[in-house]
């Protein structure tokens, strides 16, 4: 019979990425994102306080680099799809790094376009290469299951950066801000390093037996799938943006609260991804994944937006945390499930470009949700209005989660040409 400490020690295994590529790309993933959450509580004060622009130039100018990002996710997933993965993901880190470390030179709003552009365009494309590279790992239940590991690093790294960010927010000083600028550019650097250990994933190579260009722009049960999936995703955005202003200036709650329930979503999140992702490697599980999200969100965002009427700050912050567990649940299940389409409904060879274009669904979704958010779920006036937002948001929501499962039976049975033998990347 096993001791104890061998039972710990097999735990402790099970929780880790499998050794090679899996681990790989958790390095890779944990170092880049450590960087990203470090720039990113400070990047509106070194843009205001140490570059001197004004905060609407601020956001007009990540408005506009975010907006052709988006252009270039399925065009460098299809580059990903042609000649592999592994090195243009690479590239893009590499691009990454040098846009970021250019924030440094940045005196002007054009430059500022700029620069953010370049970076949005390396971003987006590099997320499209990541997904084809994840795609190449592995199959079905364990290429879900990366994914899902790989989301629970990501926030790690996230709080991990936020965390240490705090230092350079105290000396609110352009030498500080500098300092986490070539941090935030030396881990892009530094998150490429680890995918010499990921083996060449197969690329699709040219000729005329390679998969049609722009082969998912005419897949229209696969934008369907993407579209639905991509209205869901807007609890990312309830809960950055809407949740911290409601419970501000609508709720009972004490001020502090906000901080402890996302901090309570990014634990649930790194505990229970990998979980809720078990068996969403098959399409109709992970449709139904989906289709369930919605209504665990609806659920959620019904009971925050009863903290409204709580006469107590007592009874609203139990109120925010039951609601705060129904949204992460929500969140955990959209993220399987949509991980699982994504891949399952590509095509083989063509999962760069699938990829890319099904982040569009995230990124329109982004784009239109601030406005959305604040104007449905934090109206003026009586009460009910905002309350009742919540609950139209809900079901809007949950009704577009619940045509996934028949959008995805459509989306499966679409006929698929034969593919091609596809040609090996070069290490």
């Amino acid at each position: 019979m096993p001791d104890a400490t061998t039972v710990r020690g097999g735990r402790i295994r099970a929780l880790l990425p499998a050794p090679g590529a899996p681990r790989a790309l958790a390095v890779s993933t944990l170092v880049g994102q450590t960087g990203g959450g470090l720039f990113l509580p400070v990047s509106a004060l070194f843009f205001t306080r140490s570059v001197g622009l004004a905060p609407s130039q601020v956001g007009v100018g990540l408005a506009v680099a975010g907006l052709i990002g988006l252009a270039a996710a399925v065009p460098i997933g299809r580059i990903a799809d042609r000649f592999g993965p592994r090195g243009t993901y690479a590239v893009t880190l590499l691009g990454q790094a040098a846009a970021t470390a250019s924030f440094a030179l940045v005196h002007s709003l054009w430059a500022f376009i700029l620069t953010n552009t370049v970076a949005a365009l390396a971003q987006r494309g590099g997320n499209a290469a990541r997904g084809a590279v994840i795609g190449g790992v592995g199959q079905g239940e364990e290429r879900v299951r990366l994914r899902a590991m790989l989301k629970s690093v990501t926030n790690t790294g996230l709080s991990v950066g936020t965390a240490l960010a705090a230092l350079a927010l105290a000396a609110d000083s352009r030498s500080a801000y500098l300092t986490v600028v070539f941090l935030n550019a030396a881990s892009y650097v530094c998150a490429a390093l680890p995918l010499l250990r990921v083996p060449p994933v197969e690329a699709a190579g040219t000729g005329p037996s390679a998969p049609p260009r722009r082969a998912v722009l005419r897949d229209r049960r696969y934008t369907l799938v993407t579209v639905l999936c991509g209205i869901t995703s807007i609890h990312y955005d309830v809960l950055s943006l809407c949740l911290p202003l409601w419970i501000a200036g609508h709720s009972g709650a004490p001020r502090w609260s906000i901080s402890a329930v996302i901090m309570a979503n990014t634990v649930l999140v790194v505990l229970l991804q990998v979980p809720f992702s078990r068996g969403t490697g098959e399409v109709p599980a992970a449709a139904a994944a989906v289709r369930r999200s919605g209504w665990v969100l609806w659920a959620g965002w019904a009971v925050i937006a009863c903290t409204a009427f709580a006469t107590s700050p007592a009874l609203a912050f139990v109120l925010l945390v039951v609601g705060m567990v129904l949204h992460t649940a929500g969140e955990l299940w959209h993220s399987a499930g949509s991980y699982g389409l994504s891949y399952e409904l590509a095509p083989a060879g063509s999962h760069g470009e699938y990829q890319g274009f099904f982040s569009l669904g995230r990124g329109a979704t982004a784009a239109l949700a601030p406005m959305v958010v604040t104007t449905v779920c934090l109206a003026d006036g009586a009460r009910w209005r905002a309350v009742s937002g919540w609950l139209l948001l809900g079901l809007v929501v949950a009704a577009a989660a619940a045509a996934v499962p028949s959008a995805t039976r459509a989306a499966a049975r679409r006929p698929e040409a034969p593919l091609p033998l596809p040609v090996q990347e070069s290490a």
